[in-house]
């Protein structure tokens, strides 16, 4: 018997919340193994603090955590944080969604421009970037340090359409 596919939703939490909290705790633990060679040269940015955080959107699938990013406010930008898909649930989406409704924000917000930072070994980050009309920058402060660091920009554009799903 096969199962329907599970109700998805999204909600906004805290970036302190239990679910939030885990899935960036699965992303740390995905990638551990990725920069393990190279921990040694990497120079890592502060993390962000809850009172930085915008907004932070999680998705459940009926009442399990699976997708989540954020908004983070820094001293002369905003920034996407954490985008973070668990593995279970790839493949429908939800990494676009997700930075779609942090940019549906951004643009309720009055914000112009979006900056992100990921990693020099996260091919699949980079392509889903470049997808979405994201475009590749130089490194920007506070990841300049870490010889690591790939950076991207993006202009929103006024759109009053938010990501389905999304509320």
């Amino acid at each position: 018997m096969t199962l329907p596919p599970a109700t998805l939703h999204w909600v906004s939490e805290n970036w302190d919340a239990p679910a939030p909290a885990g899935l960036r705790a699965l992303m740390s633990a995905e990638l551990a193994p990725r920069y393990a060679p190279v921990e040694h040269r990497r120079v890592r940015a502060p993390q962000p603090t809850a009172d930085e955080i915008v907004v932070t959107w999680v998705c459940y699938a009926e009442d399990i955590p699976v997708a989540t990013a954020s908004l983070r406010r820094l001293p002369d930008r905003h920034e996407v944080k954490r985008v973070f898909v668990h593995a279970e649930h790839r493949g429908r989406g939800l990494a676009r969604a997700a930075l779609r409704a942090v940019e549906s924000t951004a643009r309720g917000l009055g914000i112009e421009r979006l900056w992100l930072q990921t990693g020099a070994l996260q091919p699949e980050a980079r392509a889903l970037y470049g997808r979405e009309g994201w475009q590749r920058v130089g490194t920007y402060p506070p990841h300049d340090r870490n010889p690591f660091s790939v950076c991207f920009s993006k202009a929103l554009t006024p759109d009053s359409d938010s990501p389905a799903g999304v509320s």
